[in-house]
């Protein structure tokens, strides 16, 4: 049986995405959903192989969770779909960078009126708000929906 993954809370330097993630009070629902798998907390700690390139985490707002009827039963793999196991700053994606997530889908980011949008695979394109929060681990933005 594998050993729970703990964070250290005695850690030095500056904050990790799981410190600053932890008090988002907008993003608390999905926060749940990545406690649940050992992989996103590990990205978020920046404990994890996967993303020694860099985080980019689109963080799904509570709203976003509310949209839905309910909260899907394979809610970390649709929040695998958030995490970008690279850095992508919000120049690039004023620029029009595509990039694949964590689990493997295809983002397309893209600029209209000064507003930034993401498109999962062919899905609708979300609005990405904000400038992005940094960390030492990686960087977050909020997003009002989720890529399911």
């Amino acid at each position: 049986m594998a050993t729970p993954y703990t964070f250290d809370t005695h850690a030095q330097g500056p904050p990790e995405l799981s410190d600053i993630l932890g008090r988002e009070k907008r993003g608390s629902i999905a926060m749940d959903g990545i406690l649940r798998s050992e992989a996103l907390v590990r990205a978020i700690s920046g404990d994890s192989a996967d993303f020694a390139a860099g985080l980019t985490l689109l963080l799904p707002t509570n709203q976003a969770f509310q949209q839905l009827d309910e909260i899907p039963e394979d809610v970390e793999k649709v929040l695998e779909r958030h995490f970008i196991p690279q850095k992508v700053t919000a120049e690039q994606m004023k620029e029009g960078v595509t990039v694949g997530a964590y689990e493997g889908t295809v983002l397309r980011f893209t600029e209209s009126d000064g507003r930034v949008f993401v498109q999962a695979d062919q899905r609708s394109p979300v609005e990405v708000m904000g400038a992005g929060t940094r960390a030492g681990s990686g960087t977050y933005f909020l997003v009002d929906q989720l890529f399911v």
